[in-house]
């Protein structure tokens, strides 16, 4: 009977774990991305993650929209958006385009660093799956921005 037991709450143990995962993509000290319900009308979306900073003040949503050449991932909050393109070519940090942006240009602008767009435009020579892509967005976007903005994300 204790085998039983001690072999039902093993299962349960698993369980909770395996559907606490399906939520949580990738947790650290830096950072947490949890997957979001998907509850939009447009067909291009595929998926949509919060990701928020160890005592950040504001999170950032990451929508993953697949493309003939691959996934752009929209990178926003309030204050500043970009797009991590993910192709064949490689993976790295581009301007939004207009139809995508949301958040003032100006803002957006003054928010986000030239020489670290140019610096994260290559990332990765190589297309990356979903799970690197998230975990290489979560890792540099705080470089990403100019110095007296990087209170937004901590």
């Amino acid at each position: 009977m204790k085998k039983v037991i001690s072999i039902f709450a093993l299962v349960m143990i698993v369980f909770v774990n395996v559907v606490s995962a399906k939520s949580i993509v990738k947790d650290t000290e830096s950072f947490t991305i949890s997957k979001n319900d998907l509850s939009t009308a447009d067909n291009a979306i595929n998926n949509t993650w919060t990701i928020e900073y160890t005592d950040a003040k504001k999170a950032i949503e990451v929508i993953k929209i697949e493309t003939k050449k691959g996934e752009e991932y929209i990178v926003r909050n309030e204050f500043f958006e970009v797009r991590y393109v993910n192709t064949d070519n490689g993976f790295g940090v581009r301007k939004i385009k207009n139809n995508q942006s949301e958040v003032n240009p100006l803002i957006t602008e003054n928010v986000i660093n030239k020489d670290q767009m140019q610096n994260q435009s290559m990332l990765s020579s190589s297309k990356l799956d979903e799970e690197k892509s998230l975990s290489y967005i979560a890792s540099f976007v705080p470089a990403l921005l100019n110095e007296n903005y990087k209170h937004i994300l901590n």
